[in-house]
């Protein structure tokens, strides 16, 4: 009986990973470089990947940041994290880089 159990608890939580697509910060779009206006006149932009795996971001250069979890994203020092409200925070090695950025 416990064998039962367990196999369909694991059956269901295999299902529920493949079925559910991570979401995307807001303002941003596969496939597309969108405009965010940050904190200070600075300006970034932001492209996520198809599988929402990845986004580049173009900020004094171009970065590919990995997704580390829903709204993070890291690689190369930077770390690019959405906010409740919608806007998104760049931080190069730990120091904030562009505040407050939100989709133009």
């Amino acid at each position: 009986m416990k064998l039962i159990v367990v196999a369909a608890l694991s059956t269901m939580t295999v299902l529920s990973a493949c079925g559910s697509k991570p979401t995307a910060p807001a303002g941003m779009k596969a496939g597309v470089f969108v405009s965010y206006q940050c904190e200070g006149g600075k300006r970034l932009q932001a492209r996520l990947a198809d599988d929402g795996s990845t986004v580049r971001v173009r900020h004094e250069g171009g970065y590919e940041l990995d997704r580390k979890g829903d709204g993070v994203f890291e690689g190369e020092g930077f770390k690019l994290v959405a906010a409740a409200d919608g806007a998104l925070e760049l931080m190069h090695h730990g120091k904030p880089v562009a505040r407050n950025c939100k989709s133009i």
